[in-house]
């Protein structure tokens, strides 16, 4: 009798924490390190687990999938490193854990349809339903030679050190890779981000895809500049960087792209390996007292020596689903996207900046 009641209780048990948990059953979006967006696909079938994990713009299989309880781990292949993950589910929510080369990434993550905070219409819409692949921009042959900064200009980096960049996730100092003159991303630690606040500006920034870049469309060497950083992760105004040289994308999403706003008057970007060029006019937006928009933000880029944004007017921040809105802000920094795509980490060299 008494082996029978502890018996019954056990399963009683059992049965409210799995009903707390809940199943490990569906899909999971959220963001690892506060910066980069992934989505989880994951479906446990008595004690295997099966599925998914990618960014926007592609999904990587899961291996090796275990299932306890509410717990799971798996592994999966990034940038050839087997990356360890493990994590567990708590109702809506499910906490992710990646080792990413001894360096440990969390993140929280929200079951598909149970955000509480996402509005009815930015659930339903999907990323391609902001997606503009026609015109196709003209190709053309860009020239040669990058230009040096004036005497009044503000250096952002001069090829030495990180001392006017911070990281976006907690403000300490940047984390990217400075070597021989040059800055390179280093996704494991995110975005970066300028210490000071600008409006107005002139900007000149150089830029290298990767001369053995692999992969295709917006998964071959994207990054972007946030011409103005309005939050955490890619909050903000952000001018595509990607590896435009015969790679097909969608084209508001292509090097010189507003993103997801202006298509690129033309296509100049180089080869892989080529060090590339964007001088930027930004004009910031102004806002009345309540928060609305007094005059909405103006932007030119120059991509190797080609206009590509002439006075272009921005529709709000860029945003990859949805529609762009407008959210008040006086001054911010310039951004530097650390983007989940799995291909090879792209560099920068030569920024610097003229207040207008």
């Amino acid at each position: 009798m008494k082996k029978t009641l502890i018996t019954s209780i056990f399963i009683a048990f059992l049965g409210i924490t799995t009903l707390l948990a809940g199943p490990i059953d569906g899909k999971w979006t959220g963001k690892i390190a506060d910066d980069y967006a992934l989505v989880l696909n994951l479906k446990a079938e008595g004690n295997k687990l099966t599925g998914t994990i990618g960014n926007n713009d592609g999904d990587l299989p899961i291996n090796d999938g275990k299932v306890n309880g509410n717990e799971f781990s798996f592994t999966t292949e990034y940038q050839g490193n087997k990356l360890p993950v493990k994590g567990r589910v708590e109702g809506e929510k499910l906490y992710l854990s990646v080792d990413y080369n001894g360096t440990e990434l969390t993140g929280t993550f929200t079951k598909q349809g149970g955000s509480a905070t996402a509005s009815a219409p930015e659930r339903k819409m999907k990323p391609e339903d902001t997606e503009a692949w026609n015109p196709v921009p003209k190709v053309i042959t860009p020239g040669k030679t990058p230009l040096d900064a004036p005497s009044d200009a503000i250096i952002l980096f001069d090829g030495k050190n990180l001392d006017q960049w911070v990281s976006v996730k907690d403000k300490s100092p940047a984390q990217w890779t400075v070597k021989n003159g040059v800055l390179t991303v280093n996704k494991a630690v995110g975005n970066i981000e300028t210490k000071r606040a600008f409006k107005n500006y002139q900007l000149h920034i150089e830029w290298k895809i990767p001369e053995k870049i692999t992969l295709t469309g917006q998964s071959r060497g994207n990054s972007g500049i946030f011409l103005a950083s309005t939050g955490p992760g890619d909050a903000g105004y952000e001018l595509q960087v990607l590896d435009s040289y015969e790679n097909k994308t969608y084209s508001n999403g292509q090097a010189g792209s507003i993103y997801k706003q202006g298509i690129p008057l033309a296509n100049a970007s180089k080869k892989p390996g080529e060090w590339q060029v964007y001088d930027v006019i930004w004009t910031a937006p102004t806002f009345n007292a309540d928060g609305s928009v007094q005059t909405p933000a103006h932007v030119t880029v120059i991509h190797n020596g080609a206009v590509v944004q002439n006075n272009f007017e921005l529709k709000g921040e860029t945003v990859y689903i949805g529609q762009p809105q407008y959210k008040k802000y006086d001054s911010a920094p310039i951004k530097l996207q650390a983007h989940g795509d799995p291909s090879e980490p792209i560099s920068f060299r030569n920024i610097w900046v003229r207040e207008l």
